[in-house]
């Protein structure tokens, strides 16, 4: 993770990195090898052909608590390592992860310190093979490294991008919509401090490059440094504006809002997951719920929870959310309320509403994930409130799992006081 304030020379001690940076680790850490497993689910497959690049990469290594701590290439280079260890364990024939690194830093001083790093690691053998060390501006290689990811996997791309950034300004907007616009199988992860950028906006410096990078023209800054106010809640309605233009930017079809929190900076910023592809986005937000201490999302339990209304008086904006025990529980509670209004809007179409319907195409603004959602509708079904068939109209009384194409409907024989029961539904509120 390539840092301003952070500084690798040969022959000196690694900067020191915070615990919340660490997480971000740990995330990527669980995805790269949850990633795997998805990937490599059929058992008939003996290789997977895969990319992974780290625009930021830094010296790869770091101080923590007084010890050594890898850096992301090194955490990116054990994942990978460690995932096919367990693979050849289970697979009577083998497997072979076919991965290829390409890290990338501006400054010559880090990229060397990277590669004496790699050298003294058990991947020397794989350095200007399959890992590739430049140094150089990541925006000016994106090109180059979309053509490699296409003649390793022409058809899909399949790919990874770290994308750790310390600001907000140091990768161009254009850069990602050309990897997600190119390459259908690749996923970023994009480090945004919103809070930076807030604090830097300023009419006077509308013409300045680094807007540009990000697609903020000078009307846009206007409109945003209008908004600007007294109070935290002001800071939430900016955020949630720029969290729009930056997923119409990129072109991300999914994507996780989600922030991690760094309690000795007292500020949070966006680590975000951009894809093409609905399981990818349900997989980062169940890592997230693991990382419940450190992760955030500024928004409600429920559905939409990021649809705030510009008419809002901002201070009824700050709604920030833990991935807690308690936030599990209050998200199933606004779910078994909202759900019905989703499956009693739907009740006059010739189709009865798929979980792809009710969910997948509505997950982005959400901590929710597809788990969740499956608890809330198996509890409506057990409470008689809905029915749940597969998509050749077989009814599951008993399951405890729905599939993307799974219908949900109303019960034939709702209670008086069902949620369903539009007398009901129009004596409360819509969430």
């Amino acid at each position: 993770m390539a840092k301003k304030h952070y500084t690798w020379r040969t022959g000196e001690a690694p900067p020191i990195i915070g615990g919340h940076s660490l997480a971000k680790h740990r995330i990527l850490d669980r995805y790269i090898r949850r990633y795997i497993e998805v990937c490599t689910a059929t058992p008939v497959q003996e290789r997977l052909n895969l990319t992974i690049i780290d625009g930021y990469c830094g010296g790869g290594r770091y101080r923590f608590n007084n010890r050594d701590v890898p850096g992301s290439p090194l955490v990116l280079l054990n994942a990978i390592a460690e995932a096919q260890e367990a693979l050849n364990r289970t697979r009577p024939k083998g497997f072979e992860i076919r991965t290829e690194f390409v890290f990338v830093d501006l400054h010559r001083f880090h990229t060397d310190y990277l590669r004496a790093e790699i050298e003294a690691s058990p991947f020397r053998e794989q350095l200007d093979k399959t890992i590739h060390i430049w140094t150089d501006d990541f925006n000016d290689r994106v090109d180059d490294t979309i053509s490699l990811v296409r003649k390793r996997s022409p058809q899909r791309g399949r790919s990874i991008w770290l994308l750790d950034q310390y600001g907000w300004s140091d990768v161009a907007f254009g850069s990602m919509r050309k990897i997600l616009g190119q390459l259908e199988k690749a996923e970023i992860f994009l480090t945004f401090s919103v809070d930076s950028l807030i604090d830097y906006m300023s009419e006077t410096r509308l013409e300045q490059r680094s807007y540009r990078d990000v697609n903020l023209d000078p009307g846009f800054i206007s409109e945003l440094t209008t908004e600007k106010g007294e109070g935290p809640g002001w800071r939430t309605l900016i955020q949630n504006t720029l969290y729009q233009h930056l997923k119409q930017q990129t072109g991300a079809e999914f994507y996780s809002p989600f922030f991690i929190h760094s309690p000795d900076a007292h500020r949070s910023y966006w680590f975000l997951h951009l894809s093409r592809h609905r399981e990818a986005r349900n997989v980062i937000g169940n890592i997230h719920w693991q990382e419940n201490t450190i992760s955030l999302h500024h928004g409600g339990a429920g559905l939409q929870a990021l649809g705030f209304a510009n008419a809002a008086h901002p201070d009824q904006l700050l709604l920030p959310y833990t991935f807690d025990t308690h936030s599990r529980s209050l998200s199933h509670k606004v779910l078994m309320e909202q759900i019905p209004y989703k499956i009693r809007a739907a009740i006059d179409s010739d189709i009865a509403p798929s979980l792809e319907t009710l969910f997948g195409n509505h997950c982005n603004d959400t901590p929710v994930t597809r788990e969740i959602f499956e608890e809330v509708l198996i509890s409506l079904r057990d409470e008689g409130e809905i029915r749940i068939e597969d998509d050749l109209g077989k009814v599951k009384p008993r399951t405890q799992t729905v599939a993307w194409t799974d219908r949900i409907m109303p019960s034939r024989q709702p209670s008086l006081f069902s949620r369903l029961n539009s007398n009901f539904l129009t004596s409360r509120s819509q969430p």
